[in-house]
C-alpha cells in the first residue's frame, strides 16, 4: 500500500488592476480528473523558449539548506516552546522562484537573498531541474505542479517576460478568469486535483480586491525501502513530551546503515523505495530541548545537506525506535519572512513587484504581498509516509563512506527534529518537529 506526501504552495496574489498566474505539470504529473474551469488559458500565448538546466552546485545547495533551516528557526520561534510545527522548504522556494521573476530592485534582492541568496537566473534553473526530475523519479511517484490565476477585467495586461519565464521554468498554465464564486471554485478544485485530494481547498473566498493567485502543488507517494516486520512494531511505549509528561505511542524498530551527527545531535536516514528520497529524524542531545537545537542547527544549517549526502556507514548498526505519529500544523509566514530581511516586498508603497503586469486603465496602483499563509499535515506510520503543504502568498493592491563504527542507538522517544529530504541534493522537502504527542 503506497503512503502519500504531498506538499501544496499556493501564493494568492492580490494586486490593483493586475494579476498573475501559472500553473505546473511536468511530463509524469498526475493533474487528475479533467475538469470544466471558467478560467480562459492563455499560456499558448506565451513562447516556448530553450530552458537552461544544469546540476545544482555545492555553494548552492549550502545556500539553500541554510536559508531551510533558518525558516525552521524562525518558525519555531514565533511558535514557542512545546510547539510541533512542519514546513515545506522546497514548496515555499518554488512558490518565491515563480514570484522572482515579476520583482524587481531591492524587492527582488530581499526575496532572493531571504532563500539562499540564489539570483532569479540562477534560481529557475534549480527549480526546473528539480521538478523535473521528481516527476521522472521511477520508484516513487511526484507531481510538482503550477498555476497563476489572473482576474480578467481588461485592466491590467500581463508582461510577456513574466509569462515566458514561469510557463517554460516552471511548467505554468496561465488562466484568466473572472474572480467570481466559478473561480474559486476551479482553484479549490486545482488543488485538490494537484495533491491528489489530499488538500481539499486553499481559498474561503475570494476578495474583491483580489488581481493574482501563484499556487505550486507538490505530491509524493512512496513507500519504506525496507519493510517493518511484524516484529519490528511494538506497541504500548511511551514518548515523554517537551513538559515530561508521558504518551502512549506505537514505535517502529530498524537497523539502518547511515547516521550523522550535527550540532551535537544524532540522525538517522531512512530511505523510501528506490533509495532517492528518505526520512530524516534527528535527536537533540540528552539536556537540549527542540529549540535550543534548532538554534544551532541552524547556524549549522549549510552542513544540513553536505550530512545527508555523506553521512556516517555502519552497516545495520545504527538502531532506529520511531513513533508513528500524525500532526497538522498552520502558520501565517509573514512576521517570519520580515525578520528574514524579505522587507520591502510587504511594503504598501514601495514593493515592486511590476514585472508580472502592467496597468491598462489604472494610472496610479502598486501591489504588495499581504499574508504568507502556510498550512501542513504529516502522518508517519508502519507503511510510510502521508504528509501535505499549502502555502498561500497573497498581494494586496494600494492606489563519502567511512569505516563501520560502534552501535549507534538514535531513539526518538522525546522532542526530535525530522524531514523529508531528497538524497541528491541533501535538501530538505519537509523539515519538522516533534515536541508532544
Amino acid at each position: 500500500m503506497k503512503k502519500q506526501i504531498v506538499a501544496g504552495l499556493l501564493a494568492a496574489s492580490m494586486m490593483a488592476g493586475c494579476g498573475a498566474v501559472a500553473d505546473v505539470g511536468g511530463e509524469h504529473s498526475d493533474p487528475g480528473p479533467s475538469r470544466s474551469v471558467s478560467a480562459r488559458n492563455v499560456t499558448a500565448d506565451a513562447p516556448e523558449i530553450e530552458v537552461e538546466t544544469g546540476n545544482t552546485g555545492d555553494e548552492q545547495i549550502a545556500s539553500m539548506s541554510a536559508s531551510s533551516l533558518e525558516l525552521l528557526q524562525k518558525i519555531a520561534e514565533a511558535e514557542g516552546t512545546g510547539s510541533n510545527v512542519l514546513i515545506s522548504p522546497t514548496s515555499m522556494m518554488m512558490a518565491f522562484g515563480m514570484l522572482e521573476n515579476g520583482a524587481n530592485g531591492e524587492t527582488l534582492t530581499q526575496i532572493e537573498n531571504t532563500f539562499g541568496s540564489i539570483p532569479v537566473s540562477e534560481m529557475n534553473p534549480i527549480m526546473y531541474s528539480m521538478a523535473q526530475r521528481f516527476n521522472a523519479s521511477d520508484d516513487v511517484k511526484w507531481n510538482v505542479a503550477n498555476s497563476i490565476w489572473f482576474k480578467d477585467d481588461g485592466l491590467v495586461e500581463i508582461i510577456p517576460d513574466f509569462a515566458t519565464a514561469v510557463k517554460n521554468y516552471y511548467g505554468a498554465d496561465i488562466l484568466m478568469a473572472p474572480f467570481d464564486d466559478s473561480t474559486l471554485d476551479d482553484i479549490n478544485g486545482w488543488v485538490n486535483d494537484q495533491t491528489y485530494g489530499m488538500i481539499p481547498g486553499i481559498l474561503d473566498q475570494i476578495p474583491e480586491d483580489a488581481r493574482m493567485y501563484l499556487i505550486n502543488a507538490m505530491a509524493f507517494e512512496g513507500e519504506w525501502m525496507k519493510e517493518y516486520d511484524e516484529s519490528d512494531i511494538i506497541e504500548g511505549q511511551y514518548f515523554r513530551n517537551y513538559d515530561n509528561s508521558t504518551t502512549k505511542v506505537t514505535m517502529l524498530f530498524s537497523r539502518e546503515d547511515n547516521y550523522f551527527e550535527i550540532a551535537g545531535g544524532t540522525g538517522f536516514i531512512r530511505p523510501y523505495k528506490g533509495g532517492e528520497y528518505s526520512f530524516v529524524g534527528i535527536l537533540p542531545g540528552e539536556e537540549t530541548s527542540v529549540e535550543d537545537f534548532i538554534v544551532e542547527l541552524a547556524a549549522n544549517g549549510d552542513q544540513f545537506a553536505e550530512s545527508i549526502r555523506n553521512p556516517r556507514y555502519s552497516y545495520e548498526n545504527v538502531i532506529v525506535r520511531m513513533p508513528e505519529f500524525e500532526s497538522e500544523y498552520f502558520v501565517e509566514a509573514g512576521s517570519v519572512l520580515r525578520e528574514m530581511g524579505m522587507e520591502l516586498p510587504f511594503d504598501p508603497f514601495n514593493a515592486d513587484l511590476t514585472g508580472m503586469v502592467r496597468p491598462i486603465e489604472i494610472a496610479d496602483y502598486n501591489a504588495y504581498i499581504g499574508r504568507v499563509l502556510h498550512k501542513t499535515y504529516i502522518k508517519v506510520d508502519r507503511e510510510g509516509t502521508r504528509a501535505a503543504a499549502v502555502t498561500a502568498i497573497e498581494t494586496l493592491e494600494c492606489t563519502s563512506a567511512l569505516e563501520p563504527e560502534d552501535v549507534v542507538y538514535v531513539t526518538l522517544d522525546r522532542p526530535f527534529v525530522y524531514g523529508i529530504v531528497d538524497n541528491a541534493t541533501g535538501l530538505p522537502v519537509f523539515l519538522g518537529t516533534v515536541n508532544q504527542l
